[in-house]
């Protein structure tokens, strides 16, 4: 019997080694595409490095329903990120406003006062 542990992954994926000869790297894919699939690439390949060129999938491709499934799930989440992003933005400028608001209105108290 095989054990899987609680995330349902698999335990362990041997990791090819690239053309440079080092251990290459495992990722997964975000886009539209190729949802969550997974990939080896060199090590090297980062921003502005172009690596040796070593790519290899791990996962098999997903049914076109499911990726289309996939996409819409991803597309969905950026939408909710962004629109948090928003929002907390929008939350500070009120936070702003009714600062401002209890600064006027303490000053006019105290003007009157005095």
């Amino acid at each position: 019997m095989r054990k899987e542990p609680p995330g349902g992954e698999e335990l362990a994926i041997a990791a090819p080694h690239c053309y440079c000869g080092r251990l290459a790297r495992l990722q997964t894919s975000w886009t539209e595409s190729t949802p969550l699939r997974r990939f080896f690439v060199c090590p090297k390949l980062e921003r502005g490095k172009n690596g040796c060129g070593f790519f290899v999938w791990v996962d098999i491709e997903m049914p076109r329903r499911e990726r289309a499934l996939m996409a819409w799930l991803l597309r969905t989440k950026r939408e909710v990120e962004d629109q948090i992003v928003h929002a907390r933005a929008r939350e500070k400028k009120l936070w702003i406003a009714l600062f401002i608001s209890w600064a006027f209105v303490f000053m006019i108290w105290f003007g009157n006062i005095g």
